[in-house]
C-alpha cells in the first residue's frame, strides 16, 4: 500500500475535490484523510453533506501520540465511510482532520506516529494536506510519504505561486518522490512547458471542469452521464498514473508493492 500526499502552493486549485475524486475513481481501497493544517471540515460540510462525525477525527491521534499508545486501532476507530452503504466498489473511507484550529500545533510532534500508522494501513492512502504553508509541510510527511503531489492549475497566477513554495518542497522530499498534478493543460500552458520551466516531473493531469468538480468540493448532485464525462475519466486516468509512478520507483530500488 502507498500513502500519497496531495498538497498546492496557493490559488484554489482544487487539492480537496481532487482527493475526493481520486478517491471515487480508485482501483482498489482507498483512505482519505483530511490533514490540512488550516481546518475547515470541508469534506463533512460539502461532500459528506453535513454528516455528523460522532466525534472521529485527528484529535484521538493526538491523545494516543501522547499516552504513547500505538495510533493504528486508533485510526481503524475513527474512519468513516466516505460512500453511500450501497456503493459495490472497493472500501472508500474518510479520516476526519482537526476539530479546532488550536489542536493544529499540539500535533507537531505526532506526524511521524500518525505518517507510520497510515502508512502501515492496508489500503492506499490519499491525504489532503491543504497549502503547503510558508513553513513547509510537515518534516515526517515531506520525508515519509511515498508520493507528494503537488496540485496546481496551468494558469499564470498559479504557476506564480508555484515558482514561490517550490524551493520548499524539494529541500525536504527525497528525490523522486515529488511531482505535479496539472488541472487544466493548456489552459494556457501546456505540460512541457511546465515541467521545463519548474523542473519537476507532471505526474497526471485532470480535465478542469468546475461544475463537475463542485460534486465533491460541495457536495452537489452529480449531473446526466457524469461517470462517463472527461472529468471523472481524467481522475480515474490520473489516480492510475500515480499509482503507477509509486509502484514503478519501489520496483527500482526493491521495494515490495
Amino acid at each position: 500500500m502507498a500513502v500519497f500526499v496531495l498538497t498546492s502552493t496557493g490559488h484554489a486549485p482544487g487539492v480537496t475535490s481532487t482527493c475526493l475524486g481520486l478517491a471515487h475513481a480508485w482501483a482498489g481501497p482507498i483512505v482519505v484523510a483530511d490533514c490540512d493544517r488550516l481546518p475547515s471540515q470541508s469534506v463533512l460540510a460539502g461532500y459528506l453533506q453535513g454528516q455528523d462525525p460522532a466525534r472521529r477525527g485527528l484529535s484521538h491521534a493526538l491523545q494516543a501520540h501522547r499516552e504513547r499508545r500505538p495510533l493504528e486501532p486508533v485510526i481503524e476507530k475513527n474512519l468513516m465511510p466516505l460512500v453511500l452503504s450501497d456503493d459495490t466498489r472497493p472500501a472508500r473511507l474518510f479520516l476526519p482532520g482537526f476539530s479546532h484550529p488550536g489542536m493544529v500545533g499540539l500535533f507537531s510532534h505526532a506526524w511521524p506516529d500518525l505518517m507510520g500508522a497510515l502508512a502501515s494501513y492496508p489500503a492506499d492512502v490519499l491525504i489532503d494536506a491543504g497549502h503547503v504553508g510558508t513553513d513547509g509541510l510537515p518534516k515526517a510527511m515531506a520525508r515519509l510519504a511515498d508520493a507528494v503531489v503537488v496540485v496546481v492549475r496551468t494558469s499564470l497566477v498559479s504557476l506564480a505561486s508555484l515558482r514561490l513554495y517550490l524551493p520548499i518542497l524539494t529541500e525536504t522530499v527525497p528525490d523522486g518522490r515529488l511531482g505535479l498534478l496539472l488541472v487544466g493543460e493548456n489552459q494556457p500552458y501546456g505540460r512541457a512547458e511546465v515541467e521545463a520551466q519548474f523542473g519537476v516531473p507532471v505526474w497526471a493531469q485532470v480535465t478542469h471542469d468546475p461544475d463537475a468538480a463542485a460534486c465533491y468540493s460541495e457536495g452537489v448532485a452529480p449531473p446526466r452521464k457524469f461517470e462517463e464525462s472527461s472529468y471523472v475519466k481524467s481522475l480515474a486516468r490520473a489516480g492510475r498514473d500515480l499509482a503507477a509512478k509509486v509502484a514503478d520507483r519501489r520496483q527500482l530500488v526493491g521495494v515490495p508493492r
